[in-house]
């Protein structure tokens, strides 16, 4: 993630589209159904589309987000990967004002319904060694939240990066999980809610509801999204196993998984062809018939 702070009028300009989906889902929230589910996302939207839908928020010139399939590429990338047979990609060159974020909007509530006890936030990374490449950068995990109501800055994502959590440097060569909750993991933030920035001040995410000012507890949650941040050179990262639950109050439980797998030609099953070929056949004899009594 980045290690530079902007104005907050320019840090919002990425997420300008999200801004009329979210006051859209605050009105739906508490009539959402959200139940337990493994989401397969074969593919990334190189802008928002739609909530649920995983797209490139922040890839700058030097990075790219792919969906990679795994398969045949044999050791730790493929045996120990967390979900068969995909996994999202994300590369930076050799630029610090290069990277790579991708994302994921939905009716996802305040930060006061989100962050309880119940908050459960995971996924798992495999760093590739890459010569020259940053030793510390690995992808990220970051919380966006807005609040238009607060009087000053009212955006602020919380971001957590492997090596200021005992990652450090990251290790590659293998995946590695990482399970977040209220009181265990350490973010940053990028300013807002009464605080400036400071990638030093590291919270749980319990401790940042008390660090902000009463304003953040109204804030919508915007976005949660994985990334490699500028100044992070050298970068071949991969993620998968993307999962984010929560109960909130007055409304359905959270509970998604994503599962980054590469689109595939759907073959019908035998079954399947044997049906379409009853039914064309069908049409056939409806057709002579008519043609018999035309």
């Amino acid at each position: 993630m980045s290690t530079k702070r902007s104005g907050a009028a320019s840090r919002l300009g990425v997420f300008t589209p999200l801004i009329g989906a979210v006051a859209l889902a605050a009105s739906l929230l508490a009539a959402s159904e959200s139940s337990a589910a493994v989401i397969i996302e074969d593919s990334i939207d190189s802008s928002f589309v739609a909530n649920g839908q995983w797209f490139e928020n922040d890839v700058r010139p030097g990075g790219t987000a792919s969906i990679a399939d795994l398969s045949g590429t044999g050791g730790n990338l493929e045996n120990n990967a967390p979900l068969p047979q995909g996994a999202a990609r994300l590369t930076t060159g050799f630029d610090d004002n290069h990277k790579a974020e991708i994302g994921v909007a939905d009716t996802y509530g305040t930060a006061g319904n989100v962050l309880n006890n119940s908050f459960q936030l995971g996924y798992s990374f495999y760093k590739a060694n890459v010569p020259g490449g940053n030793t510390f950068a690995a992808p990220s995990i970051k919380l966006t939240f807005f609040n238009p109501l607060t009087v000053g800055d009212g955006f602020v994502s919380l971001v957590y990066e492997p090596y200021l959590n005992g990652n450090n440097p990251v290790a590659t060569g293998d995946w590695t999980d990482v399970q977040i909750d209220l009181n265990s993991g350490l973010f940053w933030q990028t300013g807002g809610f009464g605080q400036v920035f400071d990638q030093s001040k590291l919270l749980t995410l319990g401790d940042w509801l008390t660090e902000f000012d009463a304003d953040f507890l109204a804030a919508q949650m915007l976005l949660l999204s994985v990334g490699v941040g500028s100044f992070n050179q050298g970068q071949d990262g991969y993620f998968d196993n993307v999962s984010l639950a929560y109960d909130t109050i007055g409304a359905a439980t959270f509970d998604k998984t994503y599962d980054f797998e590469v689109a595939r030609t759907a073959i019908p099953e035998p079954g399947t062809l044997g049906l379409l070929g009853l039914g064309i056949l069908g049409l056939g004899l409806v057709r002579r018939r008519s043609m018999k009594n035309g």
